[in-house]
Order: structure tokens, then sequence, then C-alpha cells
């Protein structure tokens, strides 16, 4: 059939419309699209040639990654594909071991990066690395401020009152982290903690701990939001015990990814994470926008609806470069990822759940926040932030001169006799004690001194609180710590834990409590 020129014309316009609306969806979707007839035309997959799988679960602090992505599915209409031109996919993954089946598989099948929090790689890794898989962490992306507690009934009033307690949590996650940081900084002895870890009600995931506790199965759980306020809404009288509000600088989400993939892939580690914190940005300005992505994008949230899903996002502070360069020491710093990651490792060995540690080098890759850090101008360089974040009003402190701590941790600190200057051993203690003060970052920290009975029990009081203030000296002088957050006192005699008839009761009774003190 012969065209005529008006049908040319409108042949023309046809082919013109159908190429158009092509391209506009290889522009909405993964770069591909189909002609009529099935005929399927290729288009631009980035930097990977595929979208980047990303595993997470529900929470609250992966909202950098999610802003910057403008949801879960890949797309080009989000700051990963139009400045970094990197397509990204995020799949939720609350099964744990699903989770690390899924990132030791690795590409189309498995997950390429995924969640960890700092305590719970230095658990993971080793068993990653047994199997031949080498893996790291390359960037920071929240601290949990708030978001992962210790919910309890009502007559568990401390971490002591544990004792002898049904507990249920989602084993060797950050919950599992959070209760052994409470046990090693309690007056729980060896056997006593023992005792409570071997109970333990193991789970895979946060929502079936807090299924356990909220039908009564156990007396408390630890979970991490939205799971912590719905057990409080949903078991009358339960209240936090212990939460990350408190704990502040205990429990760090990182992404972490396989050195093969970090290997053949540097570009889109890099893309990965400068569009990451070009999403915090985002995220931080409009909460509005952060709550409807959550919402549009998983069901929990949905379910939660958009006040309750809002009160979330107070429960964590979404990290940006400044507190990657505190975490992993950009500026020279001591890295808190190297202290919080031995910390865990020697916990995780002295429980047996792993047998060798790994060390901090081996577990991170920092040369791609290194090489941002280096590429922020002078002027514009974020420095860390300062080592107390948090402030402590005066008036505050005298309050809790009488209150009842959250745990306990006594410490042998020797004097020589009538005396309250440490010694080199006294300061060596102290330098492990400085980690509770600095973990437990958002709390009042009250040093008690305590005597045995020999001489005057006025002058052992004013000795005893001496001590004390020795202490409190020490540690805001050299950790530079605050002194509104430190409250010391002298009880002298009067809170012996042993007899004082025998030399060993009265070494006992010459000790320091060292107590943490919500605010």
């Amino acid at each position: 059939m012969k065209l005529t020129p008006v049908g040319k014309i409108a042949l023309l316009i046809f082919v013109c419309g159908l190429a158009f609306g092509g391209w506009k969806a290889w522009e909405r979707t993964s770069g591909s699209f189909s002609l009529p007839g099935g005929i399927s035309v290729g288009g631009d997959q980035g930097l990977l040639g595929r979208p980047l799988r990303v595993g997470i679960v529900s929470w609250p602090g992966y909202m950098g990654g999610i802003t910057a992505n403008n949801g879960f599915k890949p797309n080009k209409t989000c700051i990963y594909w139009n400045k970094h031109k990197l397509l990204v996919e995020f799949l939720l993954m609350e099964d744990v071991d699903a989770r690390a089946k899924a990132f030791a598989r690795g590409g189309k099948d498995g997950v390429d990066i995924v969640w960890s929090t700092v305590d719970f790689w230095a658990n993971e890794l080793p068993g990653f690395v047994n199997n031949g898989i080498k893996a790291r962490t390359v960037m920071q992306v929240d601290w949990s401020r708030g978001g992962d507690a210790i919910v309890a009934d009502a007559g568990i009033k401390s971490v002591e009152d544990l004792r002898g307690k049904k507990i249920s949590l989602a084993l060797f996650t950050p919950s599992h982290w959070l209760l052994e940081s409470s046990l090693e900084n309690s007056s729980l002895d060896e056997s006593e903690q023992a005792q409570i870890v071997k109970g333990l009600v193991g789970k895979n995931a946060s929502p079936d701990a807090k299924t356990d506790f909220v039908s009564g199965k156990v007396d408390a759980c630890v979970v991490w939001e939205p799971d912590v306020s719905d057990a409080l809404q949903k078991r009358p009288g339960s209240h936090v015990l212990l939460s990350t509000k408190t704990a502040a600088n205990l429990i760090s989400d990182i992404m972490v990814a396989r050195e093969d993939f970090i290997r053949q892939n540097p570009e889109v580690i890099k893309a990965f994470v400068q569009g990451w914190f070009d999403g915090t940005v985002d995220a931080n300005r409009n909460p509005t926008q952060s709550v409807k992505l959550l919402m549009d994008n998983e069901p929990l949230y949905k379910d939660l609806g958009a006040q309750a899903t809002q009160d979330q996002l107070s429960a964590v502070k979404w990290a940006d470069l400044a507190d990657n360069t505190k975490m992993f020491g950009l500026d020279g710093s001591e890295p808190l990822f190297d202290r919080i990651f031995k910390q865990a490792g020697s916990a995780w060995v002295h429980r047996g759940y792993i047998n060798n540690a790994v060390t901090p080098g081996d577990a991170k890759d920092d040369k791609f926040l290194r090489d941002l850090y280096q590429q922020t101008t002078a002027e514009g360089r974020v420095v860390a932030t300062p080592k107390e974040e948090f402030t402590f009003k005066p008036a505050a402190r005298a309050e809790k001169q009488s209150a009842r701590p959250v745990m306990t941790r006594p410490v042998n600190i020797y004097f020589a006799s009538g005396s309250a200057t440490l010694d080199p051993n006294g300061r060596q203690v102290l330098d492990q004690i400085a980690l509770t003060a600095q973990t437990y970052s958002n709390a009042f920290i009250r040093v008690e001194g305590n005597t045995d009975n020999v001489g005057n029990a006025a002058q052992n009081i004013a000795l005893s609180e001496g001590r004390a203030r020795a202490v409190v000296d020490y540690l805001v002088e050299k950790y530079g710590l605050s002194r509104d957050r430190f409250i010391p006192k002298g009880n002298g005699p009067t809170k012996s834990v042993a007899s004082n008839a025998t030399p060993d009761g009265r070494a006992k009774n010459r000790r320091t409590d060292v107590m943490v003190i919500p605010k």
C-alpha cells in the first residue's frame, strides 16, 4: 500500500511518539523497555550494570539510603541515579540467618551490601572468614539513640534485678549486645551473669522476642523499634529498663560488603557512600518526606501510621561525615570503631560464641571515607563531634545524689592507707572504667567511695569522698568528659559488702562503685 503525504506525516508522528514513550519508560524503570510485539530494548544500567542489592531490616536508621534512592525499588528519579549514576534496590531481611546466607551468595541472587552493627560485626565476621568470605565495613549509617531497649515488667528496676529472670532477644544482634554490655557493667558476678545468659530465650528477629514478652512467656525482652513501643503498649505495667538513649555510644549501624566486591567495584562503593550522605542531608531537611517513604515502602510503618512513624525518627541519629570522622578517626583521633569492635569481640570470645576475635583493621575499609574527607575543603570540612555530645545541668545532677542506679559496677581501686592519691595500678583500672562512661554517654555517673571499718568513721567518710573525687578528676582530665556528669560521694564503711573481721573482707569493702544513673 502506498502512503499519501498525510499518511507519511501521521506515521512519522506515531513513530516519534512511540520513541518518546519508550524513552520515558526507560527513565522510569531500570533502564530497559519493550516495544510492541515483545521486542526488548536494553538501556543504561548504571555503574554496576544492574541494581546494587542492599539488605536491611525495618529500622528508621536507614533513612539516608532510602531517601537517596527515593524508596526501595531501583529507579532513575533519585539522588543515587541523578548524582551518581547508580541503581539501588533495598530488600527487607528480618531473619538474621537468611540475611547472612544472602550476603554469602552475593550478586543477583543475594545481596551485595548488608546492614550490621559494630558489635554484631565482631560476632559475625569470624564465621564468614572461617568459611572463606572476607568482608569489611565501609561506612557508619547511624547511632541508636533510644531505638534499642531492654523492656521489662514492673518488678525489674535495675540490671541486677534480671537475676533469675527469663529474657527473650534475637541472638547475636544489637539486642544481644545491649544486654551483654549491661551485664558486664553491673554488680552481678560471673556465675550470676552466666546463669542469665544460659537461660536466654533466643529468637531470629526482634518481633519474635517482643511477642514472647507481650504474651507473658518471659519477664523481659531486648528489642528495637518499633517493637519497643509496641511491647510497652501491649503489656500493661511494662517499662524501659535501659535503652540506647542512655547508652548513646553503644550501638551503631554500619554497612558491610565483601572484599571481592569492593575490589571489583570501587566506584560503586564510592557512589553508594556519597549518595547515602546526600540522602542523609535531605532526610534531616525533610522529616515529613522520610515518614512518607517509610510508610510507602514498608508494611510495618504503613500499619503504624504517620504519627507513630514520625515518633520513631527520634530514636536514631543519622550519621553524616562528622559521625564517620569520629567513628573511623578520619581526623587522626582514636577510632570509636576500633574500641567498640574490640570490646564486643572480647565479650563474644569470653561467652564462647566465637573462638577468636578479628582485629579491627581486618574488619573495616575506610579508604572511601578518607578520600571523601580529604576532598572536602578546609573551610567546609566537617569536624568530629566533641567527646561529650550531651549536656548535663548541675541542678539535675543534684537530684541524682540518691537516685537508684540502673546498674552498678564495683571497681577495686587500691589507695595507700589514709591516701586519696591514685597510683599507676589505679589509673590503669580507671582506663577500663572510662569505657563505661564513654559508652553510657547520656547518663550521670555516680562514683561512690567506700572503706573498711578501720579507723574513725567520720574520717573514713571524708577519705572515701576524696577517693571518689580522685577518680572523677582522672576521668575528666584524661578523657575530656564533662565534670557535670559526675557525682562523687563518700560512704565510708557504711556500705560494707563483706565482713570486716577478716583481711579479705576488709579488702572487698575498700572498693569504688561506679553507678549509671539515667537522665
